[in-house]
């Protein structure tokens, strides 16, 4: 039976998935912000790119920029996901499962990435906390 070939097939587009997907190379824009050369000033291009590519000094000052309204329209509610994201811990090692080949062998987890952990940004925390509270 050739069905094993398929999941480990399956595994690795998955895989493969997950990492273009986290590697921040996708899209012409990022949070509403064109990423196009002449479609927004150089500055909020770069703060733009940095950010989505996990930049979370980048993050928290995009995020400032949405909810004070700065080269932006004020959106708190993208000034929340950007806090959110550069207030949480990332990077480290994520644990992939791998099905079984088949012949006998079993499933296994595997890592990927091994990355340092990247701290959350405290201003970022209080910013969004002050957010939540004045709602």
């Amino acid at each position: 039976m050739k069905l094993a070939p398929c999941w480990s097939q399956l595994a690795l587009c998955a895989i493969g998935t997950v990492l273009l997907s986290t590697a921040g190379c996708a899209g012409s824009s990022y949070m509403g912000i064109s990423l196009a050369p002449v479609q927004t000033t150089s500055e909020l291009q770069e703060l733009a790119q940095r950010a989505q590519n996990g930049d979370k000094q980048a993050q928290l000052d995009l995020g400032i920029r949405f909810e004070e309204g700065n080269g932006v329209p004020r959106d708190k509610a993208r000034a929340m996901k950007l806090y959110r994201q550069a207030a949480s811990d990332s990077g480290g090692t994520m644990w992939v499962y791998m099905p079984s080949t088949g012949n006998g062998a079993k499933g296994r987890v595997v890592p990927l990435g091994g990355q340092p952990n990247i701290t959350g940004l405290v201003e970022a925390q209080l910013r969004l906390q002050r957010i939540l509270l004045a709602q």
